[in-house]
């Protein structure tokens, strides 16, 4: 085989192997590592006033057992707040607000609908009850007209 054939074949073996050593090796240590070094930062765990306050909301707007009110009342005064903490949840606490704001508007117009089908109800069973009543009025006329005699059809002949 001549040697050109041979190193295209070498070729991608080495350069496979090269890059294996490669990724075995540990980078020098920058900094001398000591008792004392500081540990990476934690992911926050706690949360800011704003971010509660936008937490109890969330809680307070629940669909089961919520309480729409405080969750508007602790929304409002959120999207009020000049604090930076508060402008960074504002963005959401507005969207929340809007939903919270359209859910107590559809409340409202649900029990406002509601009442106004209780009340066409009753006036519905009143009515029946008035057709009920007229109905059996005229069954008793039409069974009265059965019972009287038939009427004398007077003759037309000359008076006497």
């Amino acid at each position: 085989m001549p040697a050109d054939v041979r190193l295209t074949r070498l070729t991608p073996i080495v350069l496979a192997l090269s890059l294996a050593a490669c990724a075995g090796v540990k980078p020098a240590p920058s900094a001398p590592v000591t008792a004392e070094a500081p540990q990476p930062a934690a992911p926050e765990t706690q949360t800011n006033a704003a971010e509660r306050q936008l937490q109890q909301a969330m809680q307070a707007a629940q669909l089961r057992g919520g309480n729409l009110t405080r969750a508007r009342t602790l929304l409002e005064a959120l999207v009020a707040s000049t604090s930076d903490e508060a402008r960074a949840v504002q963005p959401y606490a507005k969207s929340l607000l809007e939903q919270v704001t359209e859910r107590q508007r559809l409340d409202a117009a649900n029990v406002k609908l509601t009442q106004q089908l209780e009340r066409s109800s009753q006036q519905l069973k009143d009515s029946q009850a008035r057709a009920d009543e007229l109905q059996r009025k005229l069954d008793a006329l039409a069974d009265i007209e059965r019972s009287l005699p038939p009427a004398r059809i007077p003759s037309r002949g000359v008076p006497r």
